[in-house]
């Protein structure tokens, strides 16, 4: 997965990164449960590959509908986050929301975080084990910057979507920001200016 994320992040141009996001959500269309209502799962759906659960591993990637409490106080914010758990708290967790980035600093990112994965006998990745320690000691990943989000656990308003790691790179285009307050790219214009300051 990883030299593919590399491949897609140096060498398609914003309209092959558009082309793959539409069929990103194709992809979602097909598979995707109304997780409104996690008792309906669409059939010929792996449940080993894709489930939804109110439990959350840390270094899994996850997307779920969230009301923040600050909500007032937030120039923006994200109402269905792409996140990855770094850490679990008595309330909620902290976790990197991908959607904050364009996508060609979303798949850099992602490809980056790599380093950071645990694999099975099969040599198929687990997760990621990455921590917030880890990664603002980092100089070579400023991209968390603007994604770093902590999450309350009564301001979920629905189940969450675990999304396997065979297929981040698909989640990884699927154009489901649901950006509050602000239009994507602003928000993406935004992290930009964060990531190089």
């Amino acid at each position: 997965m990883a030299s593919k994320l590399t491949q897609l992040a140096q060498q398609k141009t914003a309209a092959e990164l558009q082309t793959m996001s539409r069929e990103a959500m194709d992809w979602l269309m097909k598979k995707l449960a109304d997780i409104r209502n996690p008792s309906t799962i669409p059939g010929g759906m792996s449940r080993e590959k894709f489930r939804q659960t109110n439990q959350f591993m840390l270094g899994g990637l996850y997307c779920f509908y969230y009301d923040p409490k600050t909500k007032a106080d937030l120039p923006y914010y994200d109402i269905f986050p792409l996140t990855l758990v770094l850490e679990r708290y008595n309330d909620g967790f902290l976790g990197l929301n991908f959607h904050y980035l364009p996508l060609r600093y979303r798949l850099a990112f992602m490809t980056k975080l790599l380093d950071f994965a645990t694999y099975d006998s099969k040599n198929d990745i687990q997760r990621l084990r990455v921590t917030y320690d880890i990664l603002s000691a980092s100089k070579r990943l400023k991209e968390f910057k603007p994604c770093i989000k902590r999450y309350l656990t009564n301001q979920i308003q629905s189940r969450m979507l675990a999304i396997q790691p065979n297929e981040w790179d698909v989640a990884a285009f699927l154009p489901i920001q649901q950006f509050k307050g602000a239009r994507a790219s602003r928000v993406w214009q935004e992290s930009v200016e964060e990531i190089r300051n």
